[in-house]
């Protein structure tokens, strides 16, 4: 799967994941709009539902919103060239696992937490047996 791929999708995800959200509250939102209105002259569960009303109708909008900038994303992702989004998207500064003796040049070691301290690139790898040969005593 290719980075514009990778994109398009997310964003065709996330938008029908928000448009799911807001049109299901926007049926709880009809719902208490009915319950406020066919509420007897109590005004204090009148005005209840109103509130709830007003706030799930503020939630949904606020999925609704949040779908459509998806789409558009998606859409925007769908019309990119793939140069374009390879230039973007680079990666800097990757960390890789690799043997000490098969490092590149221009390459640095860095240990992880708890790890034993990288080995100095000025000491020749011999077997233990004629490690006394090579050491240098300080």
């Amino acid at each position: 799967m290719t980075v514009k791929q990778h994109l398009a999708h997310h964003h065709a995800k996330g938008a029908a994941f928000n448009l799911s959200i807001g049109t299901e509250l926007e049926k709880l939102r009809k719902s208490f709009e009915a319950m406020e209105t066919n509420t007897s002259d109590d005004d204090g569960l009148k005005k209840i539902y109103g509130d709830a009303k007003e706030s799930v109708a503020r939630l949904s909008a606020g999925f609704m919103n949040h779908a459509e900038h998806h789409r558009s994303l998606a859409a925007n992702a769908e019309k990119a060239a793939d140069d374009e989004l390879g230039k973007r998207l680079m990666p800097t500064d990757v960390s890789v696992v690799t043997d000490p003796s098969k490092m590149p040049a221009g390459l640095r070691m860095v240990p992880r937490s708890g790890q034993p301290s990288a080995p100095s690139s000025d000491m020749p790898k011999v077997d233990m047996r004629f490690e006394h040969l090579v050491k240098v005593d300080d």
